[in-house]
């Protein structure tokens, strides 16, 4: 009797194991990959008068978009994040390091609140004219921008825009910049239009504080892809 019971912990001993690692398993819940296959790019003009771009790519199946802080253009005000995700239901996913000696990659969630505009306001005012935007060579068509000129009633700032709709929804990008973080795009789009109209080109002149100058150059092909593993609990990884 005394060695059937030594047996039965041995085995238990034996399969404990087998079982931790099997529970090991089933703690992870999914992997979700997003293959970006979309770069996205503007042109500006910096606060030193130079030329830059801004460069964000897209996912075009689920409209998300991700923003690294070299190719968007932030780095300077932000050392620590890897990448923002943008998702079009306004939650923002930023991965970041956390400088310590592990230097391990965290997570963390942001909401913005986009509300879903039908049309342009009266005050945007088409003047017949137009002008194309963008480049074949990667395979994109190039996009026609029409014209408007809009001025505000409590200023006297005035503004040139060239706008085309898209499939694309770019509300989260017009709105990115509210966020209270470091990271702030060179770019700022206008937020009182609808998300799917793209922004080819933007000339504002600011009475006493210079003017504001940027256009739309292509959208390229890319291969860019983000791995997240999801926890039971929630908690997710980045790899």
């Amino acid at each position: 009797m005394m060695n059937r019971f030594f047996k039965i912990i041995f085995i238990a001993f034996l399969l404990f194991p087998l079982f931790a690692v099997a529970q090991q398993k089933q703690a992870i819940k999914s992997t979700t990959q997003y293959n970006f296959s979309e770069m996205w790019i503007w042109e500006y003009t910096d606060a030193n008068g130079k030329m830059a771009q801004m460069a964000i790519y897209r996912e075009p199946k689920l409209n998300y978009w991700l923003l690294t802080p070299d190719d968007a253009g932030f780095r300077e005000t932000d050392e620590m994040t890897l990448w923002f995700l943008l998702k079009p239901n306004g939650e923002v996913l930023q991965a970041y390091q956390d400088g310590e000696k592990s230097n391990r990659k965290k997570l963390v969630k942001h909401q913005l609140h986009p509300v879903k505009k039908n049309k342009l306001p009266d005050y945007w005012k088409a003047t017949g004219k137009s002008k194309y935007f963008g480049d074949t060579f990667s395979g994109f068509p190039t996009i026609k921008g029409l014209e408007y000129k809009v001025s505000y009633t409590k200023t006297n700032d005035k503004s040139t825009f060239y706008l085309a709709t898209t499939k694309a929804d770019l509300s989260m990008l017009s709105l990115f910049n509210d966020l209270n973080i470091d990271a702030k795009l060179p770019v700022r789009f206008p937020k009182d239009i609808p998300g799917n109209f793209i922004t080819l080109s933007e000339y504002s002149v600011f009475p006493g504080s210079g003017a504001v100058r940027y256009s739309f150059r292509y959208i390229s092909q890319t291969e860019y892809y983000i791995q997240l593993v999801r926890l039971q609990d929630s908690a997710v990884n980045i790899r």
